[in-house]
């Protein structure tokens, strides 16, 4: 394909072009970090611990069907987050923790239930493929 462009209008379309090309490349972009971050929404949720316990108090569920996402775009910056509701519970999951055994003082470790750092590990991989297959 070729174009025809009288000299001193070269630099208009050469900055339209670069302008438009940008702008489909940020939408791009754009568009797979949110699909990557509904992926790693489900992921997380599948991944994310059913409290078993006896406890009434204490919801089923509550903690997995807390995790949510947003996502923000300012001045040509995206930001993806998946957050759960149950923030304090994240890292005490995610990395194990000590309790109290009973009525003594002797302290138990909880293991951890990693489901952040998998989910989180994914996301990454799959954000770098993205930016590969853009660039090539």
């Amino acid at each position: 394909m070729s174009y025809s462009i009288a000299p001193e209008n070269f630099s208009q379309v050469l900055t339209d072009f670069c302008k438009r090309y940008t702008d489909e490349i940020r939408q791009e972009i754009a568009d797979g970090l949110e699909e990557i971050g509904k992926e790693t929404l489900s992921e997380v949720k599948r991944l994310s611990p059913v409290y078993k316990g006896k406890d009434k108090r204490l919801t089923k569920g509550k903690y997995k069907r807390g995790w949510t996402l947003s996502a923000t775009q300012t001045r040509g910056t995206i930001k993806i987050t998946v957050h759960n509701k149950q923030y304090q519970l994240v890292h005490l999951l995610e990395l194990g923790h000590l309790t109290l055994n009973g009525t003594m003082r002797v302290y138990k470790p909880v293991p951890p239930i990693v489901h952040v750092e998998t989910a989180e590990k994914h996301a990454k991989e799959k954000v770098d493929a993205l930016l590969e297959r853009i660039v090539k």
